[in-house]
This record gives structure tokens, C-alpha cells and sequence, in this order.
């Protein structure tokens, strides 16, 4: 009789990850950057760079050449008044829900949310595989 296994232990495999890697951008002029006339890549944390750039800029379901888990939800808080409490809360969700989708980020820290008139502000640093990366993010509460 052949055994069943009876241990529910969870196994963990460990799968390793290709170096990432992105389109060289110029955050100024918004642009791809080239070197002798061509475009060229960029890795590691200045590639998550880029990423979280994109990411945190592009709505999500807003664009059939991203997957749903691609983009964030922050435009669904513009024109809503909220509590500085919640409004601290749901960005910092939507933030989480925007970038936590990729495996080379492992987590997010040391969020510092605060309002200027119409403008919220968010820094915040991202933990990836590579170390850390400050980041901050800015939007209009009212369109």
C-alpha cells in the first residue's frame, strides 16, 4: 500500500531570480535614455526604479496591455476628502498593492504621509532584493 503523505508542513522552494532589468528613462525629460544613438538597459535597483516609476503612474485596469496586477488604485482617491487617518491608511494600501506584485521588492518601510494644500506626500522607502531604494510620491486630491 503505497503512504500518504501526512505532513502539511509547507515546503518552500526557492526559485532565482534573473537579474532586472529596464529600459534606461531620463525621470526630467521623460524619456528613454541612449547611449551612441540607441537605447540601452539599466539593472538591479535603478531598473525598480523605473518599474515603481511606471507602476505607481499608470492606473490599474485602465490599459488591456498590462495585466491587472499592474498600476495602482491612488486615482480612485482623487476628489474624496479624507481623515488624515484613512487617507495615510489607503495610500499607503494602494501603494503596497501596486508594488508588493513584484518579486523583487520584499517590502515597504518608514512611510511619511503628509498633506500641502491640495497635494498629498509620500515617502516611503522600498525593500528589494537588491537593498533599499527611497522613493517618494506625490497627488492631487482634487482633479
Amino acid at each position: 500500500m503505497p503512504s500518504t503523505l501526512t505532513n502539511t508542513e509547507e515546503i518552500k522552494t526557492e526559485v532565482e531570480l534573473p537579474v532586472f532589468k529596464e529600459l534606461a528613462f531620463d525621470f526630467e525629460t521623460l524619456q528613454l535614455k541612449t547611449r551612441g544613438g540607441l537605447y540601452y538597459y539599466v539593472e538591479k535597483n535603478e531598473a525598480l526604479k523605473i518599474w515603481i516609476y511606471f507602476a505607481l503612474l499608470i492606473p490599474r485596469f485602465s490599459y488591456v496591455a498590462y495585466s491587472t496586477d499592474y498600476g495602482q488604485e491612488i486615482y480612485t482617491l482623487i476628489g474624496r476628502y479624507l481623515s488624515g487617518e484613512l487617507l495615510k491608511s489607503e495610500l499607503k494600501r494602494f501603494i503596497e498593492e501596486a508594488l508588493l506584485c513584484n518579486p523583487y521588492i520584499t517590502s515597504l518601510s518608514d512611510f511619511d504621509i503628509k498633506r500641502e494644500g491640495s497635494k498629498v506626500l509620500c515617502y516611503f522607502n522600498v525593500n528589494t532584493v537588491y537593498g533599499n531604494v527611497a522613493q517618494y510620491y506625490e497627488y492631487l486630491e482634487a482633479a
